[in-house]
């Protein structure tokens, strides 16, 4: 079983990956998900980058430095391309910014397998 952790994602991200065998860590503090996936670290983390949150970019480069080989999939409005920051956070997948249930499990099962999606 996959120990996946949601990171400020929304009931909506976390049903869409109920049908999968994955085990669910949520965490809706910066500092309680870097804590958690120092002491514990899950096979990926789903995060999900709030419009209103300037700090956002900031948390995931971090989670890259505690944890550089673990898959990122990030949900969300903004995610992604207007960053142009995408080396630094990778391996990183992307699911569609209104969560819908195929693109999110195809991010997760692509992060799971290592794979970067098309």
């Amino acid at each position: 079983m996959s120990r996946v952790m949601l990171c400020h994602c929304q009931d909506s991200e976390e049903l869409a990956l109920l049908e999968d065998e994955v085990s669910f860590v949520t965490c809706d503090d910066s500092e309680e998900m870097l804590a958690e996936v120092t002491l514990q670290p899950p096979d990926v983390v789903v995060y999900e980058v709030r419009p209103e949150s300037d700090s956002d970019l900031a948390v995931l480069r971090l989670l890259r430095k505690v944890a550089p080989r673990i898959p990122l999939v990030v949900v969300g409005e903004g995610a992604s391309p207007g960053w142009g920051v995408q080396a630094d956070l990778e391996p990183l997948y992307h699911s569609p910014a209104l969560v819908e249930k195929s693109g999110l499990r195809e991010a997760l099962h692509s992060a799971l397998a290592g794979r970067i999606p098309n």
